[in-house]
């Protein structure tokens, strides 16, 4: 049986509750709003390019306002060491002092919802984060429970999942499973991108994962489809993040492209699996680089469509294909 590459997209779709516990309105209020000009724009682009992706949505951002999102909040919430991480502690209550268009996302999530090419998953009702101190199992399941019913209130049955930041805790993925949830990403097979709690991403790990943005470090991270079973979970590991255009760092942009090419080209020619992933934030400013930088890479996966019978899929569809070859 021959193996087909596939192009994976996978968005951390979050606004501001992603990054409410490290950055400010101030500070970072400009790529959040900058969000509600990228997604159409994005969706025109891949419309352009059949490009089929995966948009992992926090549950909070399905609400139209603050008094709807107080009718799904869960009774059990993270009890968090540190309150920092908690989006209930202010937060949330502050949604009417500051503009709306931080925390509320339904007029969004309905244009991704009305291109049927891309799945709407799940990034956890409040963006949960697994490993941090504090937090139990039974405070995760609530949290993913009142993900699940929102998502079934504007009639999107969830079944991928991305844990944010990556904090994938392996005691939750029966809790996915229960809940109806089957897919998860994962994080790459390489111990510098291993899942972990903000206080232990030391600085090796940091640099080396730093590095291989830019040069290959011995791997492409790419996946064989049938790696994917794991039991009553199917998981999509990462290849990449997208890293936005930076200043600092735009002499290197070559390399950050290169290095996402040639593990494109791999994938279609080994018939395995690369996955892109990114936050629909990291893209809010400097859109006009940042767009130009996407499509070179959609226009790179059109090539290898043609060459190599490349095929974009969303994250529901990889399972898809892997049923219909392996367990059909």
């Amino acid at each position: 049986m021959s193996r087909q590459g596939l192009f994976v997209i996978s968005l951390d779709f979050e606004l501001f509750w992603g990054i409410r516990d490290k950055y400010s309105f101030k500070g970072y209020g400009q790529n959040v709003l900058g969000v509600w000009e990228v997604i159409p724009k994005m969706l025109k682009l891949f419309e352009k390019y059949d490009i089929h992706a995966t948009f992992a949505t926090v549950g909070a951002m399905f609400s139209r306002n603050l008094d709807e999102l107080n009718s799904f909040l869960p009774d059990l919430k993270p009890n968090y060491l540190d309150q920092n991480l908690s989006p209930y502690n202010g937060y949330i209550s502050d949604s009417n002092l500051n503009d709306s268009r931080y925390y509320f996302g339904k007029k969004l999530i309905e244009m991704v919802k009305s291109d049927a090419c891309h799945e709407i998953g799940t990034h956890t009702f409040s963006h949960y984060y697994g490993l941090e101190p504090g937090q139990t199992n039974e405070e995760f399941e609530a949290d993913l429970q009142a993900a699940v019913k929102i998502a079934k209130a504007n009639e999107i049955e969830l079944k991928s999942f991305v844990f944010p930041r990556h904090q994938i805790n392996p005691d939750y993925l029966k809790i996915l499973s229960e809940n109806g949830i089957s897919i998860y990403r994962e994080t790459e097979k390489a111990w510098f991108h291993a899942a972990a709690r903000g206080a232990e991403e030391g600085i090796l790990k940091r640099a080396v994962r730093y590095l291989d943005y830019f040069i290959c470090l011995g791997d492409q991270h790419c996946q064989n489809l049938d790696e994917i079973n794991k039991g009553n979970l199917y998981a999509i590991r990462a290849s990449r993040w997208l890293r936005p255009y930076k200043k600092s760092e735009s002499k290197f942009d070559f390399l950050k492209l290169r290095r996402i090419k040639n593990q494109m080209y791999h994938a279609a020619k080994k018939g395995k699996i690369f996955h892109l992933w990114f936050h629909p934030h990291d893209i809010g400013i400097n859109q006009e680089i940042n767009f130009e930088m996407l499509e070179e890479i959609l226009r790179h996966y059109q090539n290898l469509n043609l060459k190599y019978d490349m095929q974009s899929a969303n994250m529901r569809e990889v399972v898809e294909l892997f049923k219909e070859k392996y367990e059909s």
